[in-house]
């Protein structure tokens, strides 16, 4: 199986794949409902308005693939490089990504509920969030170091033990936000600003109000 016809025909058949390469494959509108793919190599794909919905992806890369307008309802991604992958408007209702790495991804202009999607143990470096409406969102063991969040709707948001260096907040909506148990990074001035509403740990404030050059004592 070495073609984009190929993979459609197999998924059609209910037939799982594994190891194949498909870099750069033409899958635009293509339906691959309830794809099975194990360490495939589809770099680059143009899935752009793709049925992906149920569809159990394990390792792998889609780094760089064009996920635009893609339905990826209930599907579960495991291990899988999707660095520098564009999703924009793709539908996410209930999506699981587990252990991926999403250097650069392409967040902006998600389709479905706010909250519909799960992230847990994901590299988010430097990943494009800007206005997603995420509010009362569990996100789990993540590293969003440098990521962009400015003007994204955190409200209620559970950031558990998260790497949140760098990550830019400005015009966030962090209101009751829990940012305990995170890694916040070097703590500045204008970081009371930025994180306005947001629930910290004594230990955070501290450093906050150290940054302001206050002294706190009991």
């Amino acid at each position: 199986m070495s073609t984009a016809a190929d993979l459609a025909d197999a998924v059609s058949r209910g037939e799982a794949c594994t190891d194949l390469d498909l870099t750069e494959a033409r899958l635009r509108d293509t339906d691959l409902s309830g794809a099975r793919l194990t360490g495939c190599d589809l770099s680059g794909a143009d899935l752009r308005g793709a049925a992906l919905d149920r569809a159990r992806i394990d390792g792998g890369s889609l780094a760089g693939a064009d996920l635009r307008e893609a339905d990826l309802s209930d599907a579960v991604l495991t291990g899988v490089d999707l660095s520098g992958a564009r999703l924009g408007g793709a539908l996410l209702g209930d999506t699981r990504f587990d252990g991926c790495r999403m250097i650069g991804v392409d967040l902006r202009g998600l389709r479905g509920l706010a909250a519909a999607f799960h992230l847990s143990g994901c590299n988010l470096q430097v990943a494009d969030m800007q206005e997603l409406h995420l509010k009362g969102m569990r996100i789990v063991e993540c590293d969003l170091s440098e990521a962009d969040l400015r003007g994204a709707d955190l409200r209620e948001t559970v950031f558990e033990r998260c790497r949140l260096r760098g990550t830019a907040w400005r015009h966030a909506r962090l209101g009751a936000a829990d940012l305990r148990g995170c890694d916040l990074g070097e703590v500045t001035a204008d970081t009371p600003r930025d994180l306005a509403g947001a629930i910290v740990s004594p230990a955070q404030a501290g450093a906050i109000c150290t940054a302001l050059g206050l002294t706190v004592l009991e």
